[in-house]
């Protein structure tokens, strides 16, 4: 079963290099090319009154509403892409909902380009391969007698593959790639982490053990 396990995991890797190097990821609407669409209500409002408003015009498609400025008096709307009549039917129902006289001309609407991944992920690599390091280093002087280059080895395996899995998962699946994918690798990699280093102990002790009963029964 684990074998089986294994080469799933191996053929999703490489389904999702093929992905990943062919169509890329599905990025979320925040990092992808979008329309921002932003409208003064000078008041205090519900963002869930304004989600439906903006459904009503755009559908069921990506969006993303924000409150902006000191006083949470203007929306922010991004969604993938804005027509002329879309930009003033939202514009006409925001006026209607809370008594505005906005013109289409007080709307703003700003074009937002691709923003990519690397760019992403820049502040991480880092203080990543920063922690990457210290616990391989780590974990090749505190379990050095169960073998330098197998610990190494593994730490670095236990470290690399689970980042390459879920890579892959998101690739192959078209999971958006937003702000919760960080937080889910950053999750993983600490997990992985703290994963690797239990196992090490627990090998560790079985080692130590061994050896002990194994004195044991040469002093019996």
């Amino acid at each position: 079963m684990k074998k089986v396990i294994q080469i799933l995991l191996i053929c999703l890797i490489i389904a999702g290099i093929v992905v990943i190097s062919t169509v890329g990821f599905n990025v979320g609407l925040k990092y992808s090319e979008h329309k921002e669409i932003s409208i003064n209500i000078s008041k205090e409002f519900n963002v869930s009154d304004i989600r439906n408003i903006t459904k009503e015009v755009f559908g069921n498609k990506p969006m993303i509403i924000q409150q902006v400025e000191l006083y949470k008096d203007m929306v922010q709307i991004s969604v993938k892409e804005a027509s002329e009549e879309q930009v003033s039917s939202l514009n006409d129902k925001i006026n209607e909902k809370y008594g505005l006289e906005n013109a289409i001309s007080d709307v703003k609407v700003v074009d937002i380009p691709n923003v990519r991944l690397r760019n992403v992920i820049k502040p991480y690599i880092l203080p990543v391969s920063i922690v990457s390091v210290l616990t391989i280093i780590f974990a090749m002087i505190v379990y050095r007698k169960l073998g330098v280059w197998k610990v190494l080895y593994d730490t670095a395996m236990a470290i690399v593959a689970p980042q390459a899995i879920l890579s892959s998962l998101y690739a192959v699946t078209r999971i958006p790639i937003n702000r919760i994918a960080t937080i889910v690798a950053i999750s993983v990699f600490a997990l992985s982490i703290t994963m690797i280093i239990l196992k090490l102990n627990i090998t560790k002790q079985k080692l130590f053990k061994e050896k002990e009963d194994s004195k044991k029964v040469e002093k019996g």
